[in-house]
């Protein structure tokens, strides 16, 4: 799917998939090629993960139904497509729920949209037991991350920056009326830590009035769309933008037209987009206050090295949990051949003690190594016939009945006791 480093907020706006949409278009991804599956729909990606017998026949069926519901768009989809299989794509869905993958890399709301799409396509019957395994292995890294690293204090400490600058302004946040324009992760991750400081009346701008609606229930406030930017500013104390459409959301012309119709009541800017969605000369106007992410940054005294270093270790536990995930599917394959092997033991020394039930332990025990041995003994012996002294099953085979260690226990002279060159 595309994700914010790949494609246009425009794009992932007409891509975006519904909470009520999810069942249908898990469905049809199931029914064109995926074993398993979950939509992973949010303002920075709409992605799909899952499993598949064949990856490209189930790529395609994804690829498909994300060109059917693109429409028209200004350049073709499929330049704003990625697509990851094996190790690549477990790297990355690991990375997407440990925030290393989002625009403030760090910020804490993704790993509740991830287990959210989780928890629906579960729900939808979509889940099976490998993607069950790949997703606890995902939480499992992305709780190593937060707890051993210092990455989520960057967006946190941000977070929380914002609120106290806007205190320092408002006073109480009660009081004060917000407008969030275009949602992206930080975007969420600001107006919850707002809201958590007292802020009650908050307004979401998007792209069209059904976004808008489903945003506005996330953050339990109302809805407007971009054209009515300008009207909600004069309502608007603190004003959150966060769309990064790569155009000015929010003008200089804008503000000063709602500072004068609000008698010059202040209005606090914080534009946490990327690109940034307030026109600088906005810094200018008296009674409006712009902070981005850079000033917040420096009010939070984040230091770059460190946070650099936190990235370097978070990407090595992530690393570590992949192996630690792909090793654990790789034993899950050798499950059944041993479940086999063990069957076929039992059915054996169930059919030789049929034969002689009277028998002593010593002839059945001769007998069920003389038939355990047979499928193989001739086995090895046409492997030897073809492959002349190079014989990797020979090899496999005293690997895994350890035989190397046990001829060389058996050399090995016991104490007291002469050795084998001596009897």
């Amino acid at each position: 799917g595309p994700s914010h480093k790949s494609s246009s907020v425009n794009l992932r706006d007409r891509l975006l998939i519904d909470d009520a949409d999810v069942p249908t278009v898990l469905s049809t991804l199931r029914a064109e090629g995926f074993d398993e599956a979950i939509v992973v729909s949010t303002c920075d990606r709409v992605e799909f993960h899952g499993t598949a017998a064949d990856p490209l026949r189930a790529a395609d069926a994804g690829r498909a139904l994300l060109h059917g519901r693109a429409g028209a768009v200004d350049s073709p989809i499929d330049l704003s497509l990625f697509q990851l299989t094996g190790e690549d794509a477990v790297r990355h869905i690991f990375a997407v729920a440990a925030s290393l993958e989002s625009v403030v890399v760090g910020e804490a709301e993704v790993l509740g949209q991830v287990k959210d799409a989780h928890a629906r396509a579960r729900d939808a019957g979509a889940v099976g037991p490998v993607l069950e395994a790949l997703m606890q292995q995902a939480y499992a890294a992305a709780k190593d991350v937060r707890a051993n690293t210092a990455i989520a204090e960057g967006p946190v400490s941000m977070a929380t920056a914002a609120v106290k600058t806007a205190g320092n302004l408002f006073g109480s946040l009660e009081d004060v009326s917000a407008l969030l324009i275009g949602p992206s992760e930080m975007g969420l991750l600001m107006a919850d830590h707002f809201q958590n400081g007292g802020l009650r009346r908050i307004t979401v701008a998007a792209s069209n009035p059904s976004r808008g609606d489903a945003l506005a229930r996330i953050v339990g406030g109302h809805s407007a769309t971009y054209d009515e930017i300008p009207e909600a500013l004069v309502s608007a104390d603190l004003v959150i933008g966060a769309a990064g459409l790569g155009r000015h959301m929010i003008t200089a012309n804008m503000l000063r037209a709602a500072l004068r119709a609000r008698l010059r009541k202040p209005i606090f800017v914080l534009d946490v987009a990327i690109p940034g969605d307030a026109e600088p000369e906005i810094a200018k106007l008296e009674d409006a206050y712009l902070y981005d992410l850079d000033h917040l940054e420096a009010i939070a005294r984040t230091n770059r090295d460190l946070r650099d270093e936190a990235m370097q270790n978070a990407w090595r536990m992530i690393d570590s949990h992949v192996a630690g995930f792909w090793a654990s599917m790789a034993e899950r394959e050798a499950v059944p051949v041993v479940a086999d092997l063990r069957a076929h033991f039992e059915a054996v020394r169930d059919e030789i003690l049929a034969e002689q039930p009277s028998a002593s332990a010593e002839d059945i025990s001769r007998r069920l190594i003389n038939r355990l041995l047979h499928g193989p003994s001739g086995v090895l012996r046409g492997a030897a016939r073809n492959g002349g002294t190079d014989n990797p099953m020979a090899d496999a085979a005293r690997r895994m009945f350890g035989l190397d260690d046990e001829t060389q226990r058996a050399k090995k002279p016991v104490p007291g006791e002469p050795g084998r060159e001596d009897e």
